[in-house]
């Protein structure tokens, strides 16, 4: 007869892009991993903080950015600078997160130092965009929060997901972080010169991911379905292979199991 004591295993998810840096925003910006940076806020209203919420289903902190629209130089939200952190051209962004706001151009991720109207998006159909290359997707950013994933390929393949599902697969340059004179990536914030100004809308963030490497679309899917256990995490159908493998070697961290 076959034991298998899963329970006790802690097996992380097995991906094909190499996990970062991670960011729960447990009452502060740092990263989980040693030496990663911070992410810096940026508030001109003094009015971002930390706050408790219900995220699918569970009570936990999160980080609420308020700002205005116009101004573009009043508007909130977070930035990260990524040298050395991912590859330019070939990285994904996991984000859990929502949007006060439930019309118009809001942006997500800028890499171009808020200088372009080019970027990640939800547009006016509730749709995620790399605007101006791509269209909206079948998938809607409806209120509430969303696990958003941003995948960046070398080949300049670009696609976003809502909740785990494809929501546009594009063709760009438009997203490799070198667009930004110091590797910069900035969240919510829309720019501040060119046309397309006011792009903004107030938001809680929940939960944040950087992997260097492009995550697949199953990988996307798997993350989605218990987006809140931080990578490497818990016990997955593909990790579940991982135990069966080491089990048969007879341990699995310092546990017995008999197969």
């Amino acid at each position: 007869m076959a034991v298998l004591l899963v329970g006790v295993c802690a097996v992380p998810r097995a991906h094909s892009a190499a996990l970062e840096a991670t960011y729960q925003f447990n009452n502060n910006l740092n990263a989980d991993q040693a030496g990663v940076p911070a992410l810096t806020p940026t508030d001109p209203l003094g009015s971002n903080g930390f706050m408790t919420d219900t995220v699918f289903g569970q009570t936990r902190t999160v980080y609420r950015w308020v700002g205005n629209a116009n101004p573009p130089s009043q508007q909130a939200g977070l930035s990260l600078n990524t040298t050395g952190l991912i590859t330019p051209n070939n990285y994904s962004v996991v984000m859990v997160f929502s949007f006060d706001g439930t019309s118009g151009w809001r942006r997500i991720i800028d890499v171009a130092d808020r200088q372009s109207d080019s970027g990640f998006y939800v547009d006016p159909s509730n749709h995620l965009d790399i605007y101006p290359v791509s269209g909206s997707g079948p998938n809607s950013f409806t209120t509430g929060y969303h696990d958003i994933v941003l995948t960046v390929a070398s080949d300049n393949t670009v696609k976003g997901y809502i909740d785990g599902l494809t929501d546009f697969t594009t063709n760009t340059a438009l997203m490799d972080t070198t667009n930004s004179a110091t590797d910069t990536m900035s969240f919510f914030l829309d720019n501040v010169v060119a046309g397309g100004q006011g792009e903004f809308s107030d938001g809680n963030i929940a939960q944040m991911q950087l992997f260097d490497g492009v995550l697949t679309d199953a990988e996307a899917l798997q993350i989605s379905q218990n987006p809140l256990v931080p990578e490497p995490a818990g016990i997955t159908l593909l990790s579940l292979a991982a135990v069966a493998l080491v089990s048969r070697r007879g341990f699995c961290r310092g546990f017995a199991v008999r197969c």
